[in-house]
């Protein structure tokens, strides 16, 4: 019996590694899993779930950045140059108007975006930065190897750091399609990386440095959810969220309050259209919130009418990726996007989750009042390198007007298999294979590996 160390601090993490069932393959090949996770409050959320005698919790003690965590964290900014990271410098120029920092950050960008300053980078970083946080879990656990999920953040740097000066054998996942092209540059990198895509694959490559032999693909393993569990009956969801099941189901995703100011506008344009009938089909419109934002409870208080979601749980009190949605709730949004017909939404991964039932996506692609230049605006968002890429597909559709997005309503209402070959066209690009076995194929290259 060998160990794996699995961090685990961020919701998409658990989706993908522990409700994609890649731990418990892990586990019944006769191993020992050690997940990490950020506080000792997520372990016990897990551990109500989660229990088996090889399954062992450890929660992230005092963790703090070094002088030279600091310096480092600051440099990898400019080390990478993507569209959606000059997007980034844009966006925080129209809001703060600061001339001096956004020229001198595309200054530093141009001087430092480079292959071999990111070479020369990690080349000091790993040998001249030290980070002892994690002494105790290499000390206590005796990993043999270690498999760490979002190498952007500072913390799992540490713990790569420390496994690699061991010899022990890493490997990272880049488990989101935007990670490389928003976040850029990873600061030490491990021996293997598992991705899950072709298009994240060539990122790697390109951005990271990482040579195509020691990259693996393997789809999205959180969609194992959707394709190998069950789906309750219609007239069932339907009357579990208080809908008639002879009408269709209309369901908008808000962007959430970190990234727009024109959710609610949305909100109320849709429910307007519904209640004028400007429809040919009777519709319900469901409104369903991200789970790693707050929910907009005043908001929602001034529209008693309105049928809302607002999954997750979330362990901290700053938005942030410190969030997790159960089984049920993961349950709930199967049965949401296997019984609505179709979803309206901004640029988010919820339109591949769509896609992935091969319902019709439709994309807002403009603000209802005028809004403030900056992150805030949903429709500067679809600049975005990884979106621009998703739109290209042909599976979703990008409306510019009210007009424009009640004539898709209904377009979309009467033939659902419009732009039906964009969809399948999405799915195969972002998702590699949508055949429920993603999950099976990480754990293996991890056992393959082990």
């Amino acid at each position: 019996m060998k160990t794996i160390f699995i961090s685990i601090l961020s919701g998409v993490e658990a989706k993908d590694i522990l409700r994609a069932n890649v731990v418990n393959w892990l586990l019944e090949a006769g191993h020992r899993v050690v997940l990490f996770l950020q506080s000792r409050k997520r372990a016990e959320f897990y551990q109500k779930e989660f229990q088996h005698p090889n399954l062992v919790y450890e929660a992230a003690g005092g963790f703090s950045l070094s002088r030279g965590d600091v310096l480092f964290e600051f440099i990898k900014k400019y080390l990478v140059r993507t569209e959606t990271l000059f997007l980034h410098k844009k966006t925080n120029f129209l809001e703060d108007r600061n001339y001096f920092k956004y020229f001198g950050s595309l200054a530093m960008s141009f001087l430092l975006g480079r292959a071999f300053a990111r070479k020369l980078a990690r080349f000091f970083d790993f040998r001249f930065v030290s980070n002892n946080s994690f002494e105790y879990v290499f000390a206590k656990h005796k990993p043999d190897l270690v498999f760490l999920g979002n190498l952007f953040d500072p913390m799992e740097i540490a713990i790569l750091r420390g496994a690699k000066k061991r010899n022990v054998k890493t490997i990272g996942f880049v488990n989101s399609w935007d990670k490389i092209t928003s976040k850029g540059h990873v600061r030490i990198l491990p021996s293997k990386l598992i991705v899950t895509n072709e298009i994240v694959r060539g990122e790697a490559e390109k951005y990271l440095g990482i040579n195509e032999k020691d990259i693996f693909v393997s789809g999205v393993p959180q969609y194992d959810h959707y394709l190998n569990k069950p789906v309750s009956p219609r007239e069932e969801f339907f009357k579990s969220i208080g809908a008639d099941p002879k009408k269709e189901l209309l369901v908008f995703a808000p962007l959430g309050s970190a990234w727009s100011d024109s959710d609610w506008d949305t909100i109320d344009l849709l429910w307007d259209l519904v209640q004028k009938r400007t429809f040919k089909k009777g519709l319900e419109l469901l409104v369903r919130f991200p789970p790693n934002d707050f929910a907009h409870e005043e908001n929602i208080k001034k529209r008693p009418y309105l049928r809302c979601d607002v999954p997750g749980t979330r362990f901290s009190t700053s938005l942030g990726m410190d969030w997790d949605m159960s089984s049920a709730e993961m349950d709930h949004l199967r049965n949401t996007l296997r019984h609505c017909s179709l979803l309206i939404g901004y640029s988010s991964s919820i339109g591949i989750d769509a896609a992935v039932f091969g319902k019709p996506i439709i994309n807002v692609g403009f603000t209802v009042r005028e809004v403030k230049p900056g992150k805030k605006d949903p429709v500067v968002r679809y600049e975005t390198a990884h979106y621009r890429k998703a739109l290209a597909s042909g599976g979703i559709r990008l409306v510019k007007s009210k007009s424009e997005l009640a004539e898709w309503i209904n377009k979309y209402l009467q033939n659902p298999e419009i732009d039906s070959e964009g969809r399948k066209r999405l799915v195969q690009e972002q998702c590699y294979r949508a055949d429920g076995k993603a999950g099976e194929r990480t754990a293996n290259f991890l056992l393959e590996n082990l």
